[in-house]
């Protein structure tokens, strides 16, 4: 039995199991703050524990990939937060931790994942089409459910002081902005015929997407901030 098959399910139910927990103490005003300031400590740990499988296989090519769309989508941030240019005007709060250039250093790390667990799971949806084919309709399906896992996070991610939209709304350029950068990114891992052999980090972004949908019926939010 290889390490992943071994390994990779009590991975996944440890990461269901604690964002259980954390969601369990969002909810509840009196152990709130403890979460929010665990929170950058809880992205960067589970996330290398998502990611450490892709570092043991050692393919060069999907860590160049990786560390691309890190750096692209951490200069996206990083002009988005000077300018607004990029996804509109907004400004992280402090929950997220330590800030490089105004940007949170654990956020170019979540839009790493949250592309490839999409990006997986687009191709698990779209396996038995011819490569060229699969490969643009699982890039175009990964962007949507990218750009969707962001409608869902927004309003929450306000309520927690992830970040703040200057004039309270969340603009449909912010979400035109995720479909474009994961697209393109996505195009970058399909095209090539890169692939992994880990559905970690189809784990990880399905655990917070129930994480998230589950604050969004239990805290005061709206589609529009607080």
């Amino acid at each position: 039995m290889s390490w992943r098959s071994k390994w990779e399910p009590w991975i996944g139910l440890g990461l269901a199991a604690f964002y259980a927990v954390g969601l369990a103490g969002h909810a509840m005003p009196a152990t709130r703050s403890w979460m929010l300031a665990l929170t950058p400590y809880v992205l960067v740990v589970y996330g290398l524990l998502a990611f450490l499988p892709i570092i043991l296989e050692r393919e060069w090519r999907v860590w160049v990939w990786s560390l691309t769309v890190f750096t692209v989508t951490f200069a996206l941030e990083a002009v988005g937060t000077a300018t607004g240019l990029v996804f509109g005007p907004y400004t992280y709060g402090r929950t997220l931790g330590l800030p490089l250039l105004r940007v949170p250093l654990v956020i170019a790390f979540n839009w790493l994942l949250v592309i490839l667990g999409a990006v997986i799971l687009s191709r698990l949806l779209l396996r038995r089409l011819s490569r060229w084919t699969g490969a643009v309709l699982a890039a175009l399906l990964a962007a949507l459910l990218a750009a969707g896992f962001d409608w869902v996070l927004e309003p929450v991610a306000i309520r927690l002081d992830y970040w703040t939209w200057h004039g309270g709304g969340i603009p449909l350029q912010n979400y035109v902005a995720w479909f474009l950068i994961a697209l393109l990114s996505g195009l970058g891992f399909t095209l090539p015929g890169l692939r992994v052999r880990t559905r970690l980090p189809l784990y990880y972004v399905g655990v917070q997407l129930v994480f998230f949908a589950g604050l969004r019926l239990l805290l005061p939010v709206s589609g529009g901030g607080v």
